[in-house]
């Protein structure tokens, strides 16, 4: 179903969300900022996912949500450098990913992308990887 305009909280959208298995957001903002398709990924939501996706995949779904959820939360404070580095391991994965996950949520128009690739990128994209070496010294240790 596609709304017209920003209101998340139209009375008729609310209702036909109700009945439907999930839906995807579009958003304007992420428009703007060049990443197309805009889905935010916050906002859209299945209901049925945990039925039809195996449980790896799932997890890998959860933790992208996870990561861009936690990085959306901070983005002024990482913006204007107000994010200390080391100050929390999950901003901290959350940072090192973003392009990643940036790459992984962006398609061309004319890109056609299989399931089954499309789930390889996912795990590459949420492979757990080591922290860097300087995001790992304790808070207040000299450089």
């Amino acid at each position: 179903m596609l709304a017209e305009g920003d209101d998340p909280h139209d009375p008729i959208v609310d209702a036909a969300r109700a009945i439907l298995d999930g839906h995807i957001v579009l958003s304007r903002r992420i428009a703007e900022a060049g990443r197309y398709p805009a889905i935010d990924v916050e906002a859209s939501v299945s209901r049925v996912m945990h039925d039809i996706v195996p449980p790896a995949q799932l997890e890998l779904a959860r933790r992208l949500r996870q990561a861009t959820a936690t990085y959306e939360n901070n983005r002024d404070l990482i913006a204007i450098g107000a994010y200390q580095r080391g100050s929390d391991p999950r901003i901290d994965s959350a940072i090192a990913r973003w392009p990643a996950i940036e790459a992984f949520l962006r398609q061309d128009m004319h890109e056609r992308v299989d399931l089954a690739n499309s789930v390889a990128a996912l795990g590459s994209t949420m492979a757990e990887t080591a922290a860097p070496a300087d995001t790992a010294k304790p808070k207040g240790t000299a450089k």
